[in-house]
């Protein structure tokens, strides 16, 4: 009995040390970002995280992608994205995590790379596909965290990010 009353409290305890955030917790974050498609191209966005329980946060983000050159044939284009993300390695304060989601975009590129995309397709004026992201998490305080991402997207290199930014924790308890 004392060995599964040890088994149970160390089960527990590995429990709530690997967390990345609290269960129930949201999240509200700012992002910059670089895009690997154009040299002068970089994004700005906002992003909700939802931590379901510690392993397990869903995320929707906003992102706006926009050019500082004066390239007269530049179109900027909104981004939308939403996914799931999984605890990988822990080592408090830093966790590494790794997800997966649905990304869309109206960028009017993508008509000209649409062949090329590796899973992608366009309904209207607006691009679909998937992300693959990996995330380094930092705890910078008990609310405030930091982060730097990386997403490759199914829609093509031109729109593969990576992205910093920072995420305040609001607990839901």
């Amino acid at each position: 009995m004392k060995r599964f009353l040890f088994i149970i409290l160390l089960l527990f305890i590995t429990n709530t040390s690997f967390a990345q955030y609290d269960p129930g917790a949201i999240n509200y974050g700012l992002v910059a970002g670089k895009n690997f498609g154009l040299e002068e191209e970089l994004s700005f966005g906002a992003r909700v995280e939802y931590a379901f329980n510690c392993y397990t946060t869903f995320m929707g983000e906003y992102n706006r992608s926009l050019s500082f050159e004066n390239n007269k044939g530049y179109k900027a284009y909104n981004e939308f994205a939403f996914g799931v993300n999984l605890i990988l390695f822990n080592w408090y304060p830093t966790t590494i995590t790794a997800g997966m989601g649905y990304t869309g975009n109206d960028s009017a590129f993508f008509e000209d790379i649409e062949d090329k995309a590796f899973l992608g397709f366009r309904t209207a004026n607006f691009n679909h596909g998937a992300q693959i992201k990996i995330r380094v998490l930092y705890h910078i305080s008990k609310p405030v965290h930091v982060f730097a991402e990386l997403n490759v997207k199914s829609l093509g290199r031109r729109y593969d990010t990576f992205l910093i930014g920072f995420s305040y924790d609001f607990y839901g308890r």
